[in-house]
C-alpha cells in the first residue's frame, strides 16, 4: 500500500510524495507494460483495418447475432471512424501535443455521433464491446469522456465495466446518420 507524506514550509508549496513498496512498484510496472502492449497491438490491427478500407473493402468488425447485416456494417463504419481519429492522433502526439484523441473539436463531434449510433444499434453493451475490443488502450479514457451521458446509464456502466449486465436495446428501425 502506498504511503503518502507531505512536506511544507512557510515559503514553499504543498508537496505530496507517494512511496511505493517494491511489490506495488513491480505491479504498476507490469500493468503499464501490459497496457502498452495492448495499445500497440490494437494500433497495428487498426492500421490493417484502415488499409483494407483504402482498398474499398469495409470489414465486418462486429460479430453479433442480434444485429442485422446492415447494422453490423453500420457499427463497423463507426468503429472505422473512431480508429481513423486514433491513428491521426498518433501523428499529433509525435509532434509533442497531448493525447486528446476524442476530445478535440471535430473529433469530439465524430466520437459523440459514433457513440449515439452504437447505442441505438446495441445499447451500452455494444458501446462497451467496441471500447474494449477495438479502441487502443491509451485512447479509451478519452472516448469514455466523449461518450459520457449517451444512453440512460451508459456513462456509469462504461466506468464500472458493467455494460454486459444492462438490457439489450434493439432500435434498428432508426435511420443511421452516415
Amino acid at each position: 500500500m502506498p504511503n503518502l507524506s507531505s512536506d511544507s514550509t512557510p515559503d514553499s508549496q504543498h508537496v505530496e510524495i507517494e512511496v511505493l513498496s517494491e511489490d506495488d512498484y513491480q505491479h504498476s510496472l507490469e500493468w503499464q507494460n501490459y497496457r502498452t502492449q495492448q495499445d500497440q497491438q490494437a494500433r497495428a490491427r487498426a492500421r490493417k483495418i484502415l488499409q483494407s478500407c483504402e482498398n474499398g473493402f469495409t470489414p465486418n468488425l462486429i460479430e453479433d447475432s442480434r444485429l442485422s447485416a446492415f447494422d453490423t456494417l453500420t457499427a463497423s463504419r463507426m468503429i472505422i471512424k473512431l480508429l481513423q481519429l486514433s491513428l491521426a492522433e498518433d501523428q499529433r502526439c509525435a509532434l509533442g501535443e497531448s493525447r486528446l484523441t476524442y476530445l478535440r473539436g471535430e473529433g469530439f463531434a465524430i466520437a459523440k455521433q459514433c457513440g449515439h449510433m452504437l447505442y441505438q444499434l446495441g445499447g451500452t453493451r455494444l458501446m462497451n464491446r467496441v471500447m474494449e475490443g477495438s479502441i487502443p488502450a491509451f485512447d479509451q479514457d478519452n472516448l469514455k469522456q466523449a461518450w459520457q451521458g449517451i444512453g440512460d446509464r451508459s456513462a456509469t456502466a462504461l466506468k464500472a465495466g458493467q455494460a454486459d449486465q444492462l438490457p439489450y436495446h434493439d432500435l434498428r428501425t432508426t435511420e443511421p446518420d452516415i
